[in-house]
């Protein structure tokens, strides 16, 4: 079955993409930091190693997580070096303001670290005292990986990353500074230039091209390349998850959200969206001003832009977070389940009154959704297209001014088609399912061949002339064996009634007839049972009554008689006695 399921899913495939080749769209940072030459002690004191290092400034907020402000001041410094075993990173961090009072662990002050493994996301995120939320990949160790010593004017962590994944002496990573105070993350921060970075954690392999914020980092010395880009290839189709796949939905809408609270808002309605269907969502059209009024408050007295966004996210496949009844967040993610999504979205035209039209470029998405849990709801399963960056430079506007034309919005047309899930294609899955009956009884054929066949020889043993009771026995075992493993095989392939389920019942009839003939075999070997003695007829009851007072009076004569011996005994020994003494 699978080499015919292989070769039905491969020839869709090529045609797939010999008829559709979608581009995709990345966001790399295109940033690129020297390492130098070094080896380091991890105890989180800078090492003399560190000397020859580039000095790299933390000063860039986060794009999403700080507007992409620049500070001042960095908020933190950083060094890295690297010999044949590692990569070395010291990252001082100037904050008196420490602060985790944050239920979010990620909105707590700490440094994130993020590189591949094996072209699997690591992310480390070790807090000002010495804790580390390994989010995922490898696990690290404090002391061996990691270390953390406070400071007089903040912080200071020092990580060794394996080195994996080198490409032309090359690897790719993220360094972060969370910082926080009053129980939120006022921003992320790194290095200089990199406002792309807040957005690292939702790519969890090189081929996730819709966060790709990560930097490359170019190792001292030579190293032999390790970087393996496997083959993206389609899931299988099976029985028990093409009608999931063919069915998962997604959802189009368009939400607004400030960077103080993190405070989401829905503008207008959305629209699902089936597998090979596009959508142009009514309900993000003929908006009613005002869509959304920011207050200073909300964006750090006009200093924090807000989002506004058009997002295509999962709509049950994945079972994101759900609302309970009194607006609080339920958290019904499957924690690590992801799916691979393929979307196209053509040019969109977002409408003010009082302003320009705003246009943004259609373009492909190519993205890995992965529920992942924040502690009081599940992310990871949504992509967005920001449409407030556009809106700021094709209309020259500040903070203040892009909050005045989002309330003014009217309008957002777009159209997003849901091109593929797990690489397949509707087509792929449409061609699966008319190839259900072949495809069962190929299944018949080849996975039940085995238990068909024991079966047939055990019924073939039962039937034999001269067969023994002990063979028969042995017989009807594997035959009951082998329908059972026939029909539980069937049931985790997902044939639970059909062609599968009728074959498995005329195995069980094989099976019972063999157990009719063992039952009539044992009883025919059971000796004869003898028939019982004639009873022994009974004495005849003796009817006459029983004179309970001749019986009383007989038994009190003898003990009379007793007692009158005893007497006389008695009177015979005194007697004697005296007769002697008389002498």
């Amino acid at each position: 079955m699978k080499r015919l399921l292989a070769i039905l899913v491969v020839a869709t495939m090529l045609a797939s993409i010999i008829a559709m080749t979608p581009v995709i769209s990345a966001n790399t940072a295109e940033l690129t930091v020297n390492s130098a030459e070094g080896t380091a002690v991890i105890d989180g004191v800078k090492d003399d190693a560190y000397s020859a290092a580039t000095e790299l400034k933390f000063n860039q907020c986060g794009k999403d997580n700080g507007g992409g402000a620049v500070l001042d001041t960095p908020k933190a410094l950083g060094y890295i070096i690297n010999d044949a075993n590692g990569v070395y990173v010291f990252i001082s961090v100037a904050d008196t303001d420490i602060d985790n009072t944050s239920v979010n662990n990620y909105e707590q002050d700490a440094v994130e670290v993020f590189f591949m493994s094996d072209n699997a996301k690591t992310q480390w995120r070790i807090h000002y005292d010495g804790t580390v939320d390994s989010d995922s990949g490898l696990a690290a160790t404090q002391g061996t990986d990691y270390a953390v010593v406070m400071t007089d004017t903040g912080y200071d962590v020092e990580v060794k990353v394996p080195i994996t994944d080198v490409q032309d002496n090359q690897i790719q990573m993220v360094l972060q500074i969370n910082s926080a105070a009053n129980g939120v993350r006022e921003a992320t921060v790194h290095i200089e230039g990199h406002t792309d970075g807040d957005l690292a954690y939702q790519r969890n392999t090189r081929q996730d091209t819709a966060y790709d914020g990560w930097w490359t980092l170019q190792l001292a010395g030579e190293f032999e390349n390790t970087r393996v880009d496997p083959v993206e290839e389609p899931a299988e189709l099976t029985i028990k998850n093409y009608k999931e796949l063919r069915d998962a939905q997604v959802f189009v809408q368009a939400f607004v959200q400030d960077k103080v609270s993190w405070g989401w808002h829905g503008v207008g309605s959305g629209s699902a969206l089936s597998l090979g269907g596009s959508v142009t969502p009514e309900g993000i059209t003929n908006l009613f001003p005002p869509v959304y009024e920011f207050t200073a408050e909300e964006t750090a007295d006009w200093t924090k832009d807000p989002a506004f966004c058009v997002q295509i996210g999962d709509n049950g496949y994945l079972e994101p977070s759900i609302k309970n009844d009194d607006g609080t967040w339920k958290d019904s993610g499957t924690v690590g389940d992801s799916a691979r999504y393929n979307f196209t979205y053509s040019d969109i035209t977002v409408k003010a009154n009082g302003y320009n039209d705003v246009v943004i470029p259609g373009d492909s998405i190519f993205a890995r959704w992965t529920a992942k849990s924040e502690g009081s709801y599940t992310s990871g399963t949504a992509n967005t297209i920001d449409l407030a960056t556009p809106a700021k430079e094709q209309l020259g506007l500040d903070t203040q001014g892009l909050c005045t034309w989002i309330a003014n919005v009217t309008d957002i047309n777009v159209t997003v088609t849901y091109d593929q899930i797990e690489l397949l294609t509707l087509d792929d899955i449409n061609a699966f399912e008319t190839s259900l009956a072949e495809i069962e009884q190929t299944f018949i054929d080849e996975s039940l061949a085995e238990y068909t066949t024991r079966v047939n020889t055990a019924l073939e043993t039962a039937k034999k002339e001269g067969v023994t009771l002990e063979e028969l026995e042995a017989a009807l075992d594997d035959a009951k064996k082998a329908a059972n493993r026939a029909r539980k095989d069937s049931e985790n392939a997902g044939y639970i009634d059909g062609a599968a389920y009728a074959f498995c019942d005329t195995l069980q009839a094989s099976v019972d007839e063999i157990q009719s003939i063992y039952d009539n075999a044992v009883a025919a070997a059971a000796p004869a049972e003898e028939e019982a003695p004639a009873e022994e007829a009974a004495p005849a009851e003796d009817n006459t009554e029983t004179d309970d007072s001749s019986s009383s009076g007989g038994n009190t004569g003898l003990i009379v008689g007793i007692i009158v011996v005893v007497v006389v005994v008695i009177v015979a020994v005194v007697g004697i006695v005296l007769g002697k003494k008389k002498k």
